[in-house]
Formats: structure tokens, C-alpha cells, sequence
């Protein structure tokens, strides 16, 4: 089912952490449904015009009496949403090609499906839903090395009024299973909901160009006060005092024991300057206060020393709110009402 974000969602992600990694352990979402070979080759030739909708019908008549997601079945444009993409690519190094594509009826809650021949009959072996609200789905297939190539997409875990994060997931195809090998924070950003540290992060990554199956992460970072000053609207943020700022990179390599793109930390990296596992999950966690005193302890005693007036007198306070209370807020949120599921929050006065 399509996940519907509301602001009690919101609220519950901003004061628990929210982290991706893979130390989740996602939904299996193998499946083994056998597809008729000609509808295999009509997408093969797909020439990419508005016939889409017959094949997804004949599609989601394969997958009877289940149905696919259609938000808009009774949108004034019979064409509004709709999402097609077929790819035929070898991702084991098999035989032939397999096939990958996002479709459905709704082109911000499309599914991941992933397509195999075996003994000469096509069956649909993977099939999850996947969120991409603010922007159109993308599918794109790595050309590092290993047999296995990896695919991956960009997700959308939570959105709102100055709140949101998405991020990639890393998918191999290995011995005719499809396995969820990574999910990294792609951009996260909260401003307000009631926080003392707000922040912004956004990253980017490639994969390995030479004989070794990794990729190579960067991630640049802002964590700032909210609206900690006199005067300051429930919304307003002070991202002109930077507390914790930086950029830096990580690898993550493969484990072909877990199956999965593990975290790499050399021993000679150090705490204050480079990423470690705990503060790349801080990234997605948001309001854990605990998490974030402890895993960027090093930089803050940083600042501290040699930080700005303003930034030492905010960010030492932001520390005795922690330590006494666990968390550090600006302002407390309550509830104000609830219409059909959604419910509402504001200030607490």
C-alpha cells in the first residue's frame, strides 16, 4: 500500500531515530510469478509511447486478484501518473538479460520490478512499492566490478513542512534472489518542529573505477540551532551559527559472506575529522540528541575550544539540556486536533 505521510508520522520520526542502514532489516520482497514470454517482448521492443497503459493492465492481470496502486483512477487525464521504464540488462553475468523496470499507475509510488528467464519461461521474482513523492522515480544499473551489478534508486522516507529525507537503496541480483545491499541518506533536512539542533545534510557517491567492487560516499554536513533566540517563530532556524560543519567521505565495500556494501573504516581515520558509523546515522535521526553528543563529541570539544563566543555560549547550553533532560528541545509541541487520520500539532503555550 502507498504510504501516507502525516504529522503524526512526522513527530514520531523527529524524536526517534530514523536512521537508513544496514542494520535494518528490510521487507522480503521476493516474489515468483510466472509472466507470459509475450509480454516480455512487447516491452523488449517497447517504443515508448502511450500504449504503457494496455501493458501495465495486462500486467496487473498477471498478478490476480493482487492489484497495483492507482491513486489516480479517476483523474481527468487518463494518462496522469503513469510510469513504464523497462530495461534489459545482465546483472549476474548469466546467460541472457534480465529485466528491471518502475512501473505502475503512479509515477510518485512505482514498483521495483525485477524480471528473469529461467529454463525459458520469464517469471517476476521481485516486486516493492517504492515512495518518491518530491521528484520522478529513477533506476539506474552500476558498471562496477562484480559480476553481480549492482542497481539502485532514490526513495523518499518522510516529507512535510520543513522536514524531509530520502535516500539511495542498493539492490544485487545473486543466485536468482534479489537482495537490499545498502540504503544510504541521501538529503535530510529538518527546520522547527520544536528541535534545539536542526540540520541539513546532503550527499553523493560513485562507485569503484578499478578492480574492486566499492563505493566511495561524501557527505557534507550542518547541524545549527533552531529557534533557540528571543523573538524567533516556531520555524526559524539560525544556520548562520554553524555548531557541527563539515564535509568528508567514507567507502563502503562489498561482503560477499552478508551479502551486503559494508562500512569501511580505516584504523588511521581519525573522530573529529572523519565519518564513523554513528555519525552517518545521526544524519538520518532525527531529535536523538544522545546519538549526536556522542558521536561528534570530538568536533564539539573542538568548537568549544576554538569556536566563536556565540557558537561555545549556544552549543554549551545545547549540552546541559542534553545531559539533564536526554534531549534538548525549543519549544514543546501538543496536539491541537485530529481530522481523518491526520493529526495536528502547534506550540504548546
Amino acid at each position: 500500500m502507498r504510504r501516507i505521510f502525516t504529522l503524526i508520522l512526522i513527530i514520531s520520526c523527529v524524536f526517534g531515530a530514523h536512521a537508513q542502514n544496514n542494520a535494518d532489516v528490510p521487507k522480503d520482497y521476493n516474489v515468483n510469478i510466472k509472466i507470459p514470454s509475450s509480454w516480455i517482448d512487447k516491452l523488449r521492443n517497447f517504443n515508448y509511447t502511450n500504449n504503457d497503459s494496455t501493458l501495465l493492465h495486462q500486467f496487473e492481470s498477471f498478478l490476480a486478484p493482487d492489484t497495483l496502486v492507482n491513486p489516480h483512477a479517476q483523474h481527468v487525464d487518463p494518462s496522469y501518473g503513469r510510469v513504464l521504464d523497462p530495461m534489459f540488462v545482465n546483472l549476474d553475468s548469466g546467460t541472457g538479460n534480465e529485466l528491471i523496470s518502475l512501473l505502475g499507475w503512479d509515477v510518485t509510488s512505482p514498483y521495483l520490478c525485477v524480471f528473469k528467464e529461467k529454463q525459458g519461461s520469464w517469471y517476476l521474482i521481485y516486486m516493492e512499492e517504492i515512495d518518491t513523492f518530491y521528484g520522478s522515480p529513477t533506476l539506474a544499473v552500476a558498471n562496477c566490478f562484480s559480476k553481480n551489478k549492482p542497481f539502485y534508486l532514490r526513495r523518499v522516507y518522510d516529507h512535510g513542512s520543513g522536514i524531509y529525507i530520502d535516500g539511495f537503496s542498493f539492490y544485487k541480483l545473486i543466485n536468482g534472489k534479489v537482495y537490499r545491499c545498502l540504503d544510504l541518506v541521501n538529503e535530510a533536512h529538518i527546520y522547527g518542529w520544536g528541535l534545539y539542533m536542526n540540520q541539513a545534510i546532503t550527499m553523493s557517491f560513485e562507485f569503484s573505477g578499478d578492480s574492486s567492487d566499492e563505493l566511495l560516499v561524501n557527505y557534507n554536513y550542518n547541524f545549527f540551532p533552531g529557534a533557540i533566540k528571543k523573538g524567533n517563530c516556531s520555524w526559524c532556524i539560525n544556520d548562520n551559527v554553524p555548531l557541527i560543519k563539515g564535509d568528508a567521505s567514507a567507502y563502503y565495500k562489498w561482503d560477499d559472506k552478508q551479502l551486503v556494501y559494508k562500512l569501511d573504516i580505516p584504523s588511521y581515520q581519525n573522530d573529529v575529522d572523519d565519518l564513523t558509523a554513528a555519525k552517518i546515522s545521526c544524519f538520518g535521526a532525527f531529535g536523538n540528541d544522545t546519538l549526536f553528543v556522542s558521536a561528534f563529541n570530538g568536533q564539539i570539544q573542538e568548537v568549544l575550544k576554538t569556536g566563536t563566543k556565540e557558537q561555545k555560549k549556544i552549543l554549551n547550553r545545547y549540552l546541559k539540556l542534553v545531559k539533564k533532560n536526554g534531549k534538548a528541545v525549543a519549544e514543546e509541541m501538543q496536539v491541537t486536533n485530529e481530522v481523518n487520520g491526520t493529526t495536528f500539532y502547534r506550540p504548546k503555550e
